[in-house]
């Protein structure tokens, strides 16, 4: 509440009820409700305000701190349980080892360009009540295990000794030691433990009564035990920082006999939307060539309106080289409807051409009467197309980085396009024609 930009702050401890959510008991949450924009003084945009806050809550130790939005973190948290954009996970069977490798494995993610916010989940640190029976003592005095378990059970923790009943209600009656009784070492050790001859002996001299650090949680994907090491992409494609990670983990980590990394996240996600569009891509192209070769009866013709897709790809690509940005699954579908839109100014080219020749003029005069009246159309198509995304382009708030790929994908891709349409197409169309008369 102390940065300007604050509106208000709202808290919430604990985990939810409901199994999608992966937060454990320690989880706390702020909801941070932020001014416009143009009234911030502290810092231009979001990200630099992440930076001071950070900043501003890094004196408090032990702290695990991650930013991000509400939805975004939800959709971290069901694809890799954790909050982040990029997920390291390691697997293994031994905790202790688990908390060794996956500190060096955070001190390296560390030191890689492009990475923020690195951190380990807590595997360690949990203050616990520890009891274990000295066998040799408990032999000596005849006393059983489960005897001194049930002690601890029954004195600490309680039994149900009944119910007290109030119309519908039902309330169970816990029975257990005073609290004076039970709330330190010293008292849980002078519990009285009776031997089987009679004697009384106290839980101190036939058990070790310690408070011992472990693991608060352990958790497991696929019956397998793991620790993750988040961490938050900026600055560089999460493709290629991955590749490096992965490659520099081979290389520097020593990991022992069963164990293993995976990457999840974000990353895991992008993979699985990659795979699919690579998929998607080729067969919408298909569909779209097997459509004009219906409408224009033409193998050649159907392969002149598609040479429109290589260059709206050029200009796509080179729009966001120069924007600084990277091709993301927002981007890739950016190119889907891109294609749409570069084959239809094709398709209002070339059938303007084939209708003057239908219509008696020969092929240089039908060429160039065709392009010279598509003109008009084809550039206002595109640029109904690209003014209209302007704002999704300029756009630098709250779902930004989804918005601005697309846009920036599409915008590029228009420009080249409809270049070739205009110019490149009407001179190559004497030679598709022929290849499609012979």
């Amino acid at each position: 509440m102390q940065f300007p930009e604050v509106l208000y702050v709202s808290s919430r401890v604990g985990r939810a009820e409901i199994g999608g959510d992966q937060e454990p008991v320690s989880n706390v949450e702020l909801f941070v409700g932020l001014k416009p924009v143009s009234a911030w003084s502290s810092a231009p945009d979001r990200k630099a305000l992440q930076v001071l806050m950070e900043e501003k809550m890094s004196v408090y130790p032990g702290l695990l701190l991650s930013f991000s939005q509400p939805i975004a973190t939800r959709v971290d948290e069901l694809l890799s349980g954790v909050k982040a954009q990029l997920a390291i996970k390691l697997f293994g069977p031994d905790l202790d080892e688990l908390v060794k490798t996956g500190k060096a494995i955070e001190g390296l993610v560390r030191k890689v360009e492009g990475t923020r916010g690195v951190e380990m989940e807590q595997v360690a640190g949990e203050a616990q009540l520890v009891i274990r029976p000295d066998r040799q003592a408990l032999a000596r005095y005849g006393i059983a295990v489960a005897q001194i378990m049930d002690l601890v059970s029954n004195a600490i923790g309680g039994r149900d000794a009944g119910q007290v009943i109030r119309g519908n209600e039902r309330y169970d009656i816990n029975v257990r030691l005073r609290q004076q009784q039970r709330d330190s070492i010293p008292a849980i050790r002078n519990l009285i433990v009776r031997a089987p001859n009679g004697a009384r002996v106290k839980l101190g001299d036939v058990a070790q009564v310690a408070i011992e650090s472990g693991p608060p949680q352990i958790r497991r994907d696929d019956v397998q035990r793991r620790v993750v090491i988040q961490a938050n992409v900026d600055g560089r494609d999460m493709g290629g920082l991955v590749d490096e990670l992965r490659q520099r983990i081979a290389n520097e980590i020593d990991l022992p006999a069963g164990y293993s990394v995976v990457f999840g996240g974000q990353f895991e996600n992008q993979q699985r939307a990659q795979a699919r569009l690579m998929i998607v891509v080729p067969l919408s192209l298909g569909l779209i060539f097997l459509l004009l070769y219906f409408a224009f009866n033409s193998v050649g013709q159907a392969m002149l309106i598609m040479l429109n897709v290589p260059l709206a790809l050029i200009g796509g690509i080179a729009a966001l080289f120069f924007s600084g940005q990277y091709l993301s699954v927002p981007g890739s579908i950016g190119f889907i409807a891109l294609f749409g839109v570069a084959v239809l100014n094709g398709v209002v080219m070339v059938t303007s051409i084939n209708q003057r020749l239908c219509g008696g003029m020969s092929m240089d005069e039908a060429i160039f009467s065709g392009a010279f009246s598509r003109l008009r159309p084809v550039l206002m198509t595109a640029s109904i197309a690209a003014l209209g995304l302007i704002p999704m382009l300029v756009s630098n708030g709250v779902g930004s980085e989804v918005q601005r790929p697309l846009a920036t994908v599409v915008v590029g891709g228009l420009f080249s396009s409809t270049l070739l349409t205009l110019f490149v197409l009407p001179a190559l169309y004497r030679t598709f024609s022929k290849r499609a008369d012979m």
